[in-house]
This record gives structure tokens, C-alpha cells and sequence, in this order.
């Protein structure tokens, strides 16, 4: 037997970033009606702090006139703290995925992935079986936030060694038909990274990959433009971590360019971007919108410590990091030291993943949004006003990368969705919002928030 049905529950006298059922104008005063973990409806609010009239057995929520927004959706978590601890049995991974859950949907995040790492064999798959425990068995832990865990991607095992930034390159393997199979057999894999150019056979691992449901991405790689175009052809979906990893870029004229220009260039690509403010400069965030258009831009995290950062130093499968001492980002230390770089140099160090969570994701989107810039590659881009920065901000980081996994009903508000939301709290001005969160419905089951949480 699973968890009992959730609570029927009314929210009302909240704003919506963008229309629903009936509901017509955004950031007008709505009340949302939650029923059998479905979103019932979405109408205008007139009765203030009133409680709406409904039958028996509701649960009624002033919202005070906060935003209801879409439950995020993260497709690229990490759990360094829990990998650095070495071989673990699927049962202890299923366990820890499930604390890992109910840590992200307290902070608003009702989807996520988590990532592999450039790692020995037997311990991806020790970690990929017990994502398929948890897979196998989100309807019983539904309302502790098992239900926002939606599988692994495997990352590290099939990148450029050359390119393998905060990863062991020692782990990486040459695309590996059999081994492909092994992960994808689990169960547990929804993405995987296959770097294009390391053989002639990797646009086959590509195609089978897709074959199976996977969807195929790519980064940690540096394929000319013509290879990633035939990759496209094969089944590749989208490019990780955009200008991270590190991507391979060529601005020669050679094979149409590198893997970063074909990102911008190939409109059937979708790119993710680390959007801390610190892996990507925030000028090129709105270049890379710009030009690829809103439906194809998915904001992601790349968090390191899904449950938290540590402070100091770490390690991990033989790659030692620390945070930075303000703590807003994770830098890799170099193995052998050697010479400081220059200080007028751009030689700054690897990251480790980001310090941010969706939460902190979501606030930095939606600064540089309402705020007038220059580009690096446009000149300008205008400032938006705060309902349509919410909205544009909730594609980035729901509705996007719900799509790109083909989640039904994840990502909106749209009567009959998935009654994933967030209630949160923004205050202050153009480009310093904080984004705070109030409350979490995963499926309906309001979650154990962690009130007023920022960090």
C-alpha cells in the first residue's frame, strides 16, 4: 500500500507568474485548488484573506499574496559529500537518495537528476541500482519527496579525458557499447554524456542510447561542428553545461567551428547553463537567450553537495577541492602545486560543480532578467518587468527541463498538471531580488519546508 491520498488543498490569495485556467492575467490574485495530487484549478481571487467557501476536508492556505510558482526541476545535482565515501551498496544509496530528495523538495525543488562522476565501473553501477530502488518505489515515498528523484545521468564515464575538468580522467572510458548497456540496464539513467569525437563508433553509442529512452547530451568535449551535427542526427538532444566542463570552442573556419558555436548556431539543441552568476558571466546568460530563444535555455545548478555545502577542503574519487572562503563557489586544487598563475592572466582554476541550489539558481535568473545590460556578443539586452521575469524565469527552471525530459504534466500550472509548486517570497529591487521559500506541494503533499530558506 502506498502513502494516503494527499489533503485537498485550496491556496489562495497568491499571484501566478503567468495565466492559468481560468485565472487570466499574471500577478493578479488567484487561488489554486490541489485535488488527488493534481492541480483542479486555477481561478481569480477576489475575498483578500478570506477563506474560500469549499466542501469538507479542505485544507485552506492564506497565501498572502505571495507567488505560486511551478516546482523546479534541476537536471544536474551532485552528491560529492556521499561519493567520497567510496563503494556503497544499493540499498545504502537508496536510502541516501530518499535524505537527498526530501532535502531538494524542502527547498523547492519537485524534479531532479543526479550526475555520476568520472568513477571506477562497479561503483556507478552500485549508485545507478540504487536510483532504480528508488525509481522502483516513489509511489510508497511519495509524500516524504521521493517523487521529485526522476533518475540518473551518467556524466564523467564517456567524456574527453582532455576536457575533464573537476573529474578523474583516469575513470574515463572510450565509448563502450557494453558498458552503455550495463548502466542503461539498471533502470536508473535518463541522461547520459557521450562525447561525439572520442571514436568513429560514438554516434552509434549515441543512437542506441537514444533507442533505449536515454536522452543524450554533451560536454566535457570538443567536437567540430560537423560532428556535432551528426551526432544531432543520431539522437543527441542537448549540450551540458554550456562554456563550463570546459567546452571545446573553435573560431576558425575549419568544419564550421567547435562544439560551443554549434550550441549557439543548431537550433535543434538545447543548452543548459550554470547560472550561479559565477560559472557564466551574466552578459553571456542573456547572449546565449537571446540567441538561442526561451524554449531552448534550461537553467540548472551543477550543485556539489546536494545536501549542503561543507566547508574547507574535500575529495573526491582522487580530485581534491575546497570552498572558496565566501563560499559561493567550489574551485578544484591542483594535484601538483606549482607556480601561482599570473595576476593579470585569465588563468583562474577548475570548478568543482557549483555552491548554489535551484533556489539561489532561480534568484539569479530572475536579477539579471529585470535589470538593463550589456552584452558581450549583443550590445544591449532590456531590463523585464517582475511578473514577466517570473515567467520567463520558471521556463529556465521548470518548464524547459521538464520538456527536454518529456516529464507530462511537470514544469506548469496548467489545470490537470502535477501539483508541484513552491510558494515564495520575493522582495527588494531590480537586480538584488531575494527569492525566499515559503511552502512546497510535491504531487499535493505539502513538503517540510524549510521556511525563509536562502542559502
Amino acid at each position: 500500500m502506498g502513502p494516503p491520498r494527499p489533503r485537498p488543498t485550496a491556496v489562495y490569495n497568491v499571484r501566478l507568474a503567468e495565466p492559468a485556467g481560468e485565472a487570466a492575467a499574471a500577478g493578479e490574485p488567484a487561488v489554486a485548488l490541489l485535488e488527488n495530487g493534481r492541480v483542479a484549478a486555477v481561478r481569480p481571487w477576489k475575498g483578500g484573506a478570506r477563506e474560500p467557501e469549499l466542501g469538507e476536508g479542505w485544507l485552506k492556505i492564506d497565501g498572502g499574496g505571495l507567488w505560486l510558482l511551478p516546482g523546479w526541476v534541476d537536471l544536474q545535482v551532485n552528491d560529492l559529500e556521499w561519493l567520497a565515501k567510496g563503494f556503497r551498496p544499493p540499498a545504502e544509496h537508496r536510502e541516501r537518495i530518499l535524505e537527498v530528495a526530501r532535502r531538494q523538495a524542502a527547498r523547492g525543488v519537485t524534479g531532479f537528476i543526479l550526475a555520476t562522476l568520472a568513477a571506477p565501473e562497479e561503483e556507478i553501477l552500485s549508485y545507478l541500482e540504487g536510483m532504480a530502488l528508488v525509481l522502483k518505489g516513489r509511489d510508497q515515498d511519495a509524500s516524504a519527496g521521493g517523487e521529485a528523484f526522476l533518475g540518473g545521468l551518467v556524466e564523467g564515464t564517456f567524456m574527453n579525458p582532455a576536457f575533464h575538468g573537476a573529474h578523474n580522467p583516469a575513470h574515463v572510458r572510450p565509448p563502450d557499447p557494453a558498458l552503455l548497456d550495463r548502466f542503461l540496464s539498471t533502470g536508473a539513467v535518463r541522461l547520459v554524456n557521450i562525447a561525439p569525437e572520442m571514436s568513429l563508433e560514438a554516434t552509434a553509442l549515441i543512437a542506441a542510447a537514444a533507442r533505449r529512452g536515454a536522452v543524450v547530451g554533451v560536454g566535457h568535449a570538443k567536437p567540430h561542428a560537423e560532428r556535432v551535427r551528426e551526432a544531432v542526427r543520431a539522437g543527441l538532444k542537448y549540450v551540458i553545461h554550456w562554456g563550463n566542463g570546459p567546452t571545446g570552442s573553435s573560431l576558425k573556419s575549419f568544419a564550421g567551428g567547435g562544439l560551443l558555436e554549434e550550441a549557439l548556431r543548431n537550433d535543434d539543441l538545447i543548452v543548459t547553463l550554470i547560472a550561479d552568476g559565477i560559472h557564466l558571466d551574466p552578459r553571456l546568460v542573456r547572449d546565449v537567450i537571446a540567441r538561442k530563444g526561451w524554449e531552448r535555455v534550461i537553467a540548472v545548478s551543477d550543485a556539489g553537495f546536494a545536501a549542503g555545502n561543507p566547508s574547507g577542503e574535500f575529495e573526491v574519487f582522487g580530485v581534491r577541492g575546497r570552498v572558496s572562503g565566501d563560499g559561493r563557489y567550489l574551485e578544484v586544487v591542483p594535484a601538483r602545486p606549482g607556480p601561482p598563475p599570473h595576476p593579470h592572466s585569465s588563468d583562474f582554476a577548475p570548478l568543482f560543480g557549483s555552491a548554489a541550489d535551484m533556489r539561489r539558481i532561480f534568484e539569479t535568473c530572475l536579477n539579471l532578467l529585470t535589470v538593463e545590460m550589456e552584452g558581450i556578443y549583443c550590445r544591449r539586452h532590456e531590463a523585464m518587468e517582475l511578473p514577466e521575469a517570473l515567467r520567463a524565469a520558471c521556463r529556465l527552471c521548470a518548464g524547459n527541463p521538464a520538456r527536454l525530459l518529456e516529464e507530462e504534466g511537470r514544469g506548469g500550472f496548467e489545470p490537470g498538471a502535477r501539483a508541484d509548486a513552491v510558494l515564495v517570497g520575493v522582495q527588494g529591487r531590480r537586480g538584488s531580488y531575494r527569492v525566499e521559500v515559503r511552502e512546497v506541494w510535491l504531487g499535493g503533499y505539502g513538503q517540510p519546508s524549510l521556511s525563509g530558506v536562502r542559502s
